[in-house]
Parts: C-alpha cells; sequence; structure tokens
C-alpha cells in the first residue's frame, strides 16, 4: 500500500510491507528471526564467506526507493556465487547462467527479520543436466548451512 507524507522538500511516497501475504512459496525458503537487521547482514556475509563462497554485491533497495521519494523499511539483497561454481554450471548447461548468483532477501519488519532465498535444487535440475541437478543440490544444502549458521537452529 503506498500512502503520500508531506515532506518539507518533496512528497514522500511511503510504502508499507504487506502482512498478510503467503509466508513461504514452495520454491524458496524463509527464516524468520528476532536478531537486528545490520546483524542479521553480517552474520549472513560472514557465513557466505566461510563457505568459501564471494559476496558479490548487495543491494540497498532502501536506499534505492528512497532516491526517488519512497520510503520503505530495511530491505537488502546480498548476492553470492563464486567462479568454481560458475565454471561448474556453465559446463553442465550455458543457459542455466541465468540461475546465478544466488541471493539472500533480507526485510527488517518491526522487531522482526524475515531472511529468503530461493532454493536453487528445483531450479537448476530443470534443465535436464545431471551435473546441474548434482550442483543444484549442493547449493541447496549450502544456502541452508550459510542461513542455519547466521541465523541458528531452526
Amino acid at each position: 500500500m503506498e500512502r503520500n507524507e508531506s515532506n518539507e522538500s518533496a512528497n514522500v511516497i511511503v510504502v508499507d510491507y504487506r502482512e498478510e501475504g503467503r509466508l513461504q512459496h514452495s520454491f524458496q525458503h524463509l527464516r524468520i528471526t528476532d536478531l537486528a537487521f545490520d546483524d542479521v547482514l553480517v552474520r549472513l556475509r560472514n557465513a557466505i564467506q566461510d563457505e568459501n563462497i564471494m559476496v558479490l554485491h548487495e543491494v540497498d533497495a532502501q536506499a534505492i526507493l528512497g532516491n526517488s521519494n519512497y520510503k520503505i523499511g530495511p530491505a537488502r539483497q546480498i548476492l553470492f556465487f563464486h567462479l568454481r561454481l560458475m565454471a561448474r554450471l556453465l559446463h553442465g548447461d550455458t543457459a542455466a547462467l541465468l540461475e546465478a548468483p544466488l541471493k539472500f532477501s533480507v526485510i527488517g519488519s518491526g522487531d522482526r527479520v524475515f531472511v529468503r532465498w530461493q532454493d536453487p535444487e528445483p531450479s537448476f535440475a530443470r534443465y535436464g543436466s545431471e551435473s546441474l541437478a548434482e550442483l543444484g543440490s549442493e547449493l541447496s544444502m549450502v544456502c541452508k548451512r550459510i542461513a542455519y549458521a547466521a541465523l541458528g537452529k531452526e
């Protein structure tokens, strides 16, 4: 939902997060925590690096939308992958390049933080390549280990 909020220099459009939506889809995973938003980001970055995977980029949706006078709560996407994984992916099927990089979505809402990620296993398996199906399965487990290391036991 959008609502206008008067500001001295511009009209700010406040976008409230939809709370009543589906908490989880079959193709993604969700973890909810009461850790501080910034702590979740640090823990995820560290857990990704501990898996010997590179954090490629972090998208600050809150800042990007803020540049266009939209006001949202804390929202980030952490993009991650590794060259060794990319080589395996491309060997399996160059069309699968669309599946990389992997990412975590981190959204702060009130005193809770929502961490989501797409499950790589079904995404990689749909290419019909045995090597990609294996890679997808491995990456699915890696994502779960990262979430567990960063956020603790479910």
